[in-house]
């Protein structure tokens, strides 16, 4: 797989370019955090009872 490759898309009205391997890293710490968030409301919403 290219890592290297360009990634072109748009948001809004703005065109981007990102090499893949950035935006996979992106999405990844953006899932990292959205399992993190997750994990610590359940933790904290177990400790209100």
């Amino acid at each position: 797989m290219d890592f290297n490759k360009i990634i072109k898309f748009k948001i809004g009205k703005e065109d981007w370019e990102m090499p893949l391997g950035i935006l996979l890293l992106l999405g990844g710490i953006t899932l990292a955090m959205i399992i993190a968030g997750l994990f610590m409301g359940f933790k904290f919403g177990e400790n209100m009872q």
